[in-house]
């Protein structure tokens, strides 16, 4: 296959940098910051607190102190909280599918200092149980919170994680709608905002190890073009590491979406996307390191709330060793700006403009499409 010289300044011009997805909000009274040393009644306690519900029959109050339990909707998952009134101590306690996450003392008249010191730092034995969870169920790569990253805690809702995950130009409108309803699905119990970025990215192939296919640059350069609806970053590349391995490298355009998700919300929001497609299950009869052909390359991946504004790039290879995927998160001076322009931009959109601007991806999209086969025809 002969391919004319590309021009990525002419075939992307249109392309959107940023789009916003619909605002998913629980449905749950808005949280009003109590005073824990005139609790008298459940009523004045949060409905919502990082894990759970308030649990109304665990509210025991007396004239020295209080204590109450939030209940999560997955297994053995809750918060407790005990106050004592006259030291003005605050106790809280939180489990997740029975294990510990931490308890925190604090002298203090409302919750705040004691939920920020749960998640300094983030728990990590949740970190290493969930990323077992997902990456057993899910095309997911968990990436557990390091020590110099820095992290977000919300309150109510505890502290966040980012989910990361390529979409397919194709696919853009089918996360919108995924986005619009679960903005109305009674199991939401978490905020999840959320947008897309056009991100630079590269796969390696390596050489021996990958399916014969991908050690074809025309296939390759086809296929990957196929898949996300947008034309390769040039032509693939042979490349020999210093260990003596080889890989061919695609180099690709892809749009990531980012959405920020409280760490009791991320099995929520990743079923969601599975049931759409956008996120691939693994099946449970077959060894990962033998799935060679479904490959990673629209893999999505967890890691530390905001990594898409304060992270360079992150980076995998699958169980087979066979392919390695790079995004590039942020240049140097995005990394300066700390990422908030996009964020803004995104925030700044009407739905309206959500769905104009993905259309337009979608256009150019058809417009390279147009290109790409008058190129094979010539």
């Amino acid at each position: 296959m002969a391919v004319q010289s590309i021009s990525p300044e002419d075939l992307s011009k249109g392309l959107p940098p940023v789009i916003g997805l619909p605002r998913c909000l629980p449905r749950r009274a808005a949280y009003t910051k109590t005073v824990l040393g005139q609790v008298l009644v459940p009523d004045e306690l949060p409905p919502y607190l990082l894990l759970g519900r308030l649990d109304r029959s665990t509210f025991q109050s007396g004239e020295t102190d209080w204590s109450a339990r939030w209940i999560g909707d997955v297994p053995e998952t809750y918060v407790e909280a005990k106050y004592a009134r006259a030291e003005r101590h605050l106790t809280l306690r939180q489990v997740w599918r029975g294990i510990e996450g931490g308890t925190s003392f604090t002298a203090d008249d409302d919750f705040g200092r004691g939920i920020q010191y749960l998640y300094i730092p983030f728990p990590e034995t949740w970190d290493v149980m969930m990323g077992a969870r997902l990456e057993a169920a899910y095309g997911l790569r968990y990436v557990a919170h390091r020590p110099d990253e820095i992290g977000f805690t919300g309150i109510p809702d505890g502290g966040f994680k980012t989910l990361c995950v390529p979409v397919p130009v194709s696919r853009l409108a089918d996360l919108y709608r995924c986005f619009d309803e679960m903005r109305d699905d009674p199991r939401l119990t978490t905020p999840l905002p959320a947008r897309l970025e056009l991100r630079f990215g590269t796969i390696n192939y390596v050489v021996g190890k990958s399916p014969a296919w991908t050690q074809d640059p025309s296939r390759l350069f086809a296929a990957t073009f196929e898949a996300g609806g947008l034309l390769p970053h040039g032509w693939p590349q042979l490349e020999h590491g210093k260990d003596g391995t080889s890989a061919w490298t695609v180099r690709r355009w892809v749009y990531l979406a980012s959405i920020g998700v409280p760490f009791a919300g991320v099995e929520f929001v990743v079923e969601r996307l599975a049931e759409r497609g956008l996120i691939k299950r693994h099946s449970p009869d077959i060894d990962r390191a033998s799935e060679v052909d479904v490959g990673i390359e629209f893999d999505g991946f967890v890691a530390a709330c905001a990594l898409e504004m304060q992270g360079r790039s992150v980076a995998w290879m699958d169980a087979s060793a066979t392919r390695r995927v790079f995004y590039q998160l942020n240049s140097e001076e995005e990394l300066a700006k700390g990422g908030v322009d996009r964020m803004l931009v995104a925030t700044a959109q009407s739905e309206e403009e959500m769905r104009g601007l993905i259309d337009a991806a979608v256009r150019v999209s058809a417009r390279q499409r147009a290109w790409f086969e008058n190129a094979v025809r010539g």
